[in-house]
């Protein structure tokens, strides 16, 4: 377990097992630790100490949910732009269908922060990766074109969004400065940007180098979004 216990306010509906399982630990280590607790007549407002477990990396167990589910979303997000990729390039069938599934994505990221920053902050979350995601593919469609022209202002825009998407992360959570968020987005955008021209010009193996290094950084955002949220809200883990 932690070397250091969280001080946990009672909520309506609380139980000692669901506390158990939400920090890792057991029923019996917290009324250990608490010694004057009564386990059948828990109080709203009562607090307790509860120790979270951790595992041998040193993470808490809502940590490592936290992580699974931002690593999820975040890799289906690339998962699901490379895929709308092919299907432009190749001129697959399954274009609507690949383009409805991607732009499930940014719901399922917003999910995430809302639990941690409410319905207003996760809408605006959802919709500024829906405008990089459809900014994105029209990218994709006037770069496969010749059109560079339009192309040159959908970069733009999407720059744009980028800094958008900085100021919105930056002002909910201290630990995710404004600068680092950007030059991180940035990068996501100069990587997808190779991993597109390789595709259209059909270098596959410049294109799957691409790709391995899109993940990579996306990982790496990953953890960088899961950190900043565990050091905002160190009594949740």
């Amino acid at each position: 377990m932690n070397d250091y216990p969280i001080l946990y306010t009672i909520r309506p509906g609380d139980t000692l097992y669901n506390l158990a399982m939400q920090y890792g630990t057991t029923v019996q280590e917290i009324i250990n630790t608490n010694l004057a607790l009564d386990p059948y007549n828990l109080r709203v407002g009562q607090q307790i100490y509860i120790y979270p477990r951790r595992d041998n990396t040193g993470y808490s167990a809502n940590q490592v949910n936290l992580l699974t589910q931002m690593n999820l979303v975040w890799m289906e997000h690339i998962l699901w732009t490379r895929l709308l990729l092919i299907s432009i390039a190749e001129d697959l069938k399954d274009l609507d269908a690949t383009q409805a599934r991607l732009l499930q994505n940014p719901k399922d990221i917003a999910n995430i922060f809302r639990k941690y920053y409410g319905n207003a902050v996760a809408s605006t979350i959802e919709k500024l990766l829906t405008e990089h995601l459809v900014i994105g593919k029209d990218l994709i469609v006037a770069l496969k074109n010749n059109n560079q022209k339009l192309a040159s202002e959908l970069n733009t825009k999407w720059y744009k969004n980028a800094d958008d998407m900085a100021d919105a992360f930056s002002s909910i959570n201290p630990f995710y400065p404004k600068e680092t968020v950007r030059q991180m987005l940035y990068e996501h955008l100069r990587l997808t940007t190779q991993e597109v021209s390789a595709r259209l010009k059909k270098d596959y193996a410049a294109d799957i180098r691409a790709y391995d290094m899109v993940q990579k950084e996306i990982l790496e955002m990953s953890k960088f979004f899961v950190n900043g949220i565990v050091k905002q809200f160190p009594n949740l883990f």
